[in-house]
C-alpha cells in the first residue's frame, strides 16, 4: 500500500501546489515509520490526500487535452531532433495525444531507447513549462485553468457529499449489508488517489438511491 502511494506522489500533476505534494510526501515517510500503521490509518491517509489532489489532476488533464495540449505537442516537437520528429509528428497532427503517443507500439517499436528519452524528456519540459506558467499566471490558459479548478473542486465537493450521504445507511440492514456499505464508501473514497478508478458522482448517487428503496421495501 506505501509503494502505491509513492507511485501516486511521483504521478501528480505539475500544477499541483508544492505544499500538497510536500504535505503526502511527509504523511508517506509518517506511515513508513510508523509500525502500527494499519491499513484503516493508510487507507485514511490517502483518502485526505486524493481529495486536495484530484481537482488539480482533472483541471490539468482538461486544459492539457485542449488548446494548452496543443501547445505542449509543439514543445515537444522542438525539443526532439529531426529524426525522432518525422515519426511522432503525423500521429500528433491526427489527434493523438502525448500519453497515448509514449503507450502506443509506434512509440516502441520505431523509435529507439535514445529517441524514446527525447521524447520523454520533451514531454516533462513542456509540463514544466506550462505548469510555471499557469502557476505564475503568465499564460493565455491561466484564466481557463483557474475555471476549470473551481468546478472540478465544486465536483469534488458533490462526490464527497454524497459519500457521506452514503455512509449513513450502514447504520441500518443487516451485517452483511452494513459491510456492503461500508466497502462501497471506502472504494469510493479510495478512488480519489491517482492510482485508483475516480468515484464518479452518478455510481454514487445509484448507490444512494438503491439502498434509499432497499430499506423502504424491507421496512414496508
Amino acid at each position: 500500500m506505501l509503494d502505491e502511494f509513492d507511485f501516486a506522489i511521483k504521478h501528480f500533476v505539475p500544477t499541483l501546489p508544492e505544499e500538497i505534494k510536500q504535505e503526502a510526501e511527509a504523511t508517506l515517510a509518517q506511515l513508513a515509520a510508523n509500525p502500527e500503521a494499519d491499513e484503516l490509518i493508510m487507507r485514511r491517509a490517502f483518502y485526505d490526500v486524493g481529495v486536495r489532489e484530484y481537482p488539480h489532476r482533472h483541471a490539468y488533464k482538461e486544459l492539457t487535452e485542449s488548446s494548452a495540449g496543443l501547445e505542449m505537442k509543439q514543445m515537444v516537437m522542438e525539443h526532439v531532433d529531426e529524426a525522432v520528429r518525422v515519426v511522432i509528428k503525423p500521429h500528433l497532427d491526427s489527434g493523438v495525444s502525448l500519453e497515448e503517443l509514449v503507450r502506443s507500439e509506434v512509440f516502441e517499436k520505431e523509435l529507439d531507447a535514445k529517441q524514446r528519452y527525447q521524447v520523454e524528456d520533451g514531454i516533462l519540459v513542456a509540463q514544466s513549462k506550462l505548469a510555471d506558467a499557469l502557476q505564475e499566471n503568465v499564460s493565455e490558459h491561466g484564466d481557463r485553468y483557474k475555471q476549470l479548478l473551481e468546478q472540478w473542486t465544486a465536483t469534488a465537493k458533490k462526490i464527497e457529499e454524497a459519500i457521506n450521504e452514503l455512509e449513513k445507511f450502514a447504520a441500518g440492514g443487516d451485517e452483511n449489508q452494513q459491510a456492503e456499505i461500508k466497502n462501497k464508501v471506502q472504494r469510493f473514497r479510495e478512488g480519489f488517489l491517482v492510482t485508483e478508478q475516480d468515484p464518479e458522482l452518478e455510481e454514487v448517487q445509484k448507490e444512494i438511491e438503491y439502498w434509499t428503496e432497499t430499506f423502504a421495501e424491507e421496512g414496508a
